[in-house]
């Protein structure tokens, strides 16, 4: 709920930024978002169980938890419009062959994973 799935490989990632950068932005911040979404839940557990031991828990505390699962579900839902965005412009990745494409004005895009490595060399 907090992070999202780690990507399968760099023409994934690369080829989803060059499909929509738009996109590719909204999935980043959601990890962002995300990983504070993750922090401030470790925080608020933390902090209530501090409280909890020391005799001055109260109610309004559970706000914490509930600001860190909005958190996350901002995340999954900035995620889901990174992927909405790409879905628009046609962008599918075969994980078999490693190749991720999407429409271009018009035209096919495509990017493999050796296309990667040809680049770096």
């Amino acid at each position: 709920m907090f992070i999202n799935p780690m990507w399968d490989n760099e023409a994934q990632r690369i080829g989803l930024q060059r499909c929509t950068p738009l996109g590719y932005f909204f999935h980043g911040l959601s990890d962002l978002v995300g990983l504070a979404g993750l922090l401030t839940l470790g925080g608020s557990v933390i902090t209530i169980i501090y409280r909890a031991i020391t005799g001055t828990f109260q109610l309004s505390l559970l706000w914490y938890l509930a600001a860190a699962i909005g958190l996350g579900f901002i995340g999954m839902a900035l995620a889901a419009v990174s992927w909405a965005l790409a879905s628009r412009r046609g962008f599918s990745y075969g994980y078999e062959t490693r190749t991720a494409t999407w429409l271009d004005q018009g035209q096919t895009r495509s990017l493999h994973y050796s296309d990667l490595t040809r680049e770096n060399r």
